[in-house]
């Protein structure tokens, strides 16, 4: 059974949400009505969080940041706003999803799922090696952190998994499409918006000089490329 923690103020859409997921039989979903319900749900454990932008007593954003401090679990925005400013800042501050409203129950079925088989993957990498290391940084494959200068820099879900394929796959040229399909596993369909904040949020943390990346490069007409070495070159970043 997939645990789910709905936060939505909007009884209507909480009904649609829980009686669809319901129907699938492979969900149990707890909804919470506002910011301060759903911190006193989130001291259970849940495989995915949904959480709205707009809440009454705080803004969703702002609630995903504070419950990022014990969860690690996707957390897919659901909102009726579209500008590219808030889906940035949902992103930023934790989210690994966002879907705009209204959206067909089908979708958000799969991009649970897509983000379910994401965690999987991630598992199933840190199996493989529990720790990633290159010049100058390292990453704790178990712990989900970054190691640089004496720093430990927390890393959500979708910033991991972005962070360790790159370092799996050093020295090869991937585009913003080609890392939303890996990562997401669909097509962007042309809206790359997740992939440019997640690539700015992991570059805070291992980058230096986050204007001229040495590590996650973005090289014009190749797309990003992860040099292990960190070396500078006259490439676009």
């Amino acid at each position: 059974m997939i645990r789910v923690l709905l936060v939505e103020d909007d009884s209507e859409v909480a009904r649609i949400i829980k009686y669809y997921l319901g129907e699938k039989e492979r969900y149990d979903v707890v909804w919470a009505k506002n910011a301060e319900e759903a911190v006193v749900a989130s001291h259970d454990w849940f495989d995915v969080i949904l959480m709205d932008v707009m809440l009454p007593d705080q803004s969703g954003i702002e609630l995903c940041a504070r419950l990022r401090e014990w969860h690690s679990c996707p957390v897919i925005f659901i909102s009726c706003l579209d500008d590219s400013r808030t889906i940035i800042d949902a992103l930023e501050h934790g989210g690994d999803d966002y879907i705009t409203k209204p959206f067909d129950n089908l979708v958000l079925d799969a991009r649970i799922q897509a983000n379910l088989r994401r965690v999987q993957m991630e598992r199933s990498d840190t199996k493989i090696q529990d720790q990633l290391v290159c010049r100058g940084f390292t990453l704790d494959a178990a712990a989900h952190t970054v190691l640089r200068g004496g720093r430990t820099f927390s890393l959500p879900p979708t910033e991991f998994r972005i962070l360790s394929y790159f370092m799996q796959n050093p020295y090869r040229y991937f585009r913003s499409s080609e890392v939303y399909s890996l990562i997401w596993g669909r097509l962007s369909y042309g809206d790359n918006r997740a992939v440019l904040v997640h690539i700015h949020n992991i570059r805070k943390k291992i980058e230096e000089d986050t204007a001229h990346p040495v590590y996650l490069k973005s090289v014009w007409g190749k797309g990003y490329m992860f040099d292990p070495e960190g070396k500078r070159d006259s490439g676009r970043q």
